[in-house]
């Protein structure tokens, strides 16, 4: 006992990572239909107005959907495809998003955005990205479809009409330096959140302008999430830590929390007030209470996939962990 308070003293041993995984969350693996080599997964979304998770899968050429409640499983075609996981999630549906009856995805493998009308179940128009595109969200108010392209230092900006004949059509480039990392809408806000390197940013969404810029406490920022009633902006950091910023005094910092170290993309779940982490390095899942006041407690850890590091919740306190290499998801109750 005594040679453990010492290490921990001279900053050996994290408390955090002492934490055993908590029992009470238990994998269900899910596999998806194709995938049996593997899947370059690189985004999960739940959408509440259609009550599905969405799941793009890489290679296979489908974007699947999960009803959280039944757990049924359905797909959608039409996006390039391979016969085998090649290059990781750079082939293929990787990211997508809904609204007004529709799902906008990034298509790597043809550098294109997709429109899939939902009636049909089928693409209905697609337009040239100007780079390689990470994420796609909707936003709503506007009629727009933001996609990140970190590549290229910018985020492109398209605008969508749907009814009879769909159109897109692309509008503004927005200069992004160092980014952007991660894209959360708050429509409550008019805002949208990335991170550029060691700082985060707010960019108005109908002037296409960043606003404000602050550091994120990062020395390799990765994903973001969003407590949008409340105003918490949590950032994940890859050496391993969770921040939490006030959203409505100026973007101050409320608390950090040490993580597993090698989180990516990280999902929050607004009724329990708990955040969702992945370590890519320790091969676990972790769930973090966020309090009234902003501040993070560690509630538990499970076992996931070692190159996990995509995350996200639904409104059945169900948490959906991808696991790559198996080509399948790992669904965990969250029951803390």
């Amino acid at each position: 006992m005594l040679l453990f308070l010492i290490l921990m003293f001279i900053g050996m041993i994290n408390p955090v990572f002492a934490q055993p995984p908590d029992s009470s969350l238990k994998a269900t693996a899910m596999a998806i239909p194709g995938g049996e080599g593997g899947i370059g997964f690189d985004d999960l979304v739940f959408s509440s107005e259609l009550d599905k998770v969405l799941i793009p899968a890489g290679h296979t050429g489908k974007l699947y959907l999960i009803d959280p409640a039944t757990f049924e499983m359905t797909s959608i075609g039409g996006f390039s495809s391979s016969a085998v996981m090649e290059k990781g999630h750079e082939v293929g549906i990787s990211s997508a998003d809904e609204g007004e009856g529709y799902i906008f995805g990034a298509d790597h493998g043809r550098h294109e955005l997709t429109v899939v009308d939902l009636k049909p179940g089928a693409v209905v128009v697609t337009a040239d990205l100007a780079g390689d595109a990470d994420y796609v969200r909707y936003v709503g108010g506007n009629h727009e479809i933001w996609a990140t392209e970190p590549h290229n230092n910018q985020m492109e900006v398209f605008k969508f009409s749907g009814g009879d004949h769909p159109t897109l059509k692309a509008m503004v480039l927005v200069h992004v330096p160092k980014g952007p990392e991660s894209l959360m809408i708050d429509h409550l806000r008019g805002l949208a959140y990335t991170n550029l390197g060691p700082y985060a940013a707010a960019i108005d969404l109908t002037s296409h302008v960043i606003i404000a810029q602050w550091p994120n406490g990062c020395i390799k920022s990765r994903g973001d999430a969003l407590d949008e009633q409340k105003g918490f902006l949590f950032v994940s950091c890859g050496e391993g830590k969770a921040v939490v910023f006030d959203l409505n005094h100026g973007y101050k910092k409320l608390s950090e929390l040490v993580t597993d170290p090698g989180p990516d993309v990280i999902s929050y779940n607004p009724k329990l007030s708990h955040l969702y982490f992945t370590s890519g390095k320790n091969a676990t899942l972790t769930v973090i209470g966020v309090s009234a006041q902003g501040l993070l407690t560690l509630l538990g850890k499970a076992p996931a996939d070692k190159r996990a590091h995509c995350v996200v919740s639904d409104d059945q306190n169900n948490i959906w962990v991808c696991d790559g290499p198996r080509g399948q998801l790992l669904r965990y109750k969250d029951s803390l």
